[in-house]
């Protein structure tokens, strides 16, 4: 593992190929907007009560959930800091949620000091990513399906 915590002739700070930088613009405007939508989106769905309408997906009809069911309502569960029943409708839920958190703390942090944090990351053989992505959407509809009726059934 090469660590380094300071910049020196090689560029900046690095672990195993992950690099940090500050920028002085951001390059990805983007994720400001996406996030600020996606939390504004799941604390308005919090204040109103959810949708009032559901939205099944056609594998319902053969009690059948995908590794996304469930995520709206986790996320406002979230929004409502229910973590017992945002895990019970989707755990990927925390994920989102904190994928927006940090992207907006990102925007933040850059706005105010001008410094825009970068990260990037080696790029690991394609296999090994499509290994991990897929065991872990294997573990995800597995705790989905576990919860079925559930996820199916209930509207809080």
């Amino acid at each position: 593992m090469t660590t380094s915590s300071a910049p020196d002739s090689n560029g900046p700070p690095h672990i195993d190929g992950w690099t940090v930088r500050a920028a002085s613009s951001d390059s990805a405007p983007w994720l400001t907007w996406i996030s600020a939508a996606g939390l504004v989106t799941a604390v308005v769905l919090a204040a109103v009560g959810g949708l009032r309408f559901d939205i099944p997906m056609p594998t319902y009809r053969f009690g059948i959930v995908t590794p996304t069911c469930g995520l709206t309502r986790g996320s406002t569960a979230l929004a409502r800091a229910d973590f017992g029943l945002a895990w019970s409708y989707n755990p990927a839920s925390f994920l989102v949620v904190g994928a927006g958190v940090v992207g907006l703390a990102r925007s933040a942090i850059g706005l105010t000091t001008n410094r825009w944090l970068m990260v990037s990351c080696p790029r690991p053989r394609p296999v090994w990513i499509l290994v991990g992505i897929g065991i872990g959407i294997a573990a995800l509809w597995l705790h989905q399906q576990s919860n079925a009726d559930f996820i199916m059934t209930s509207r809080r």
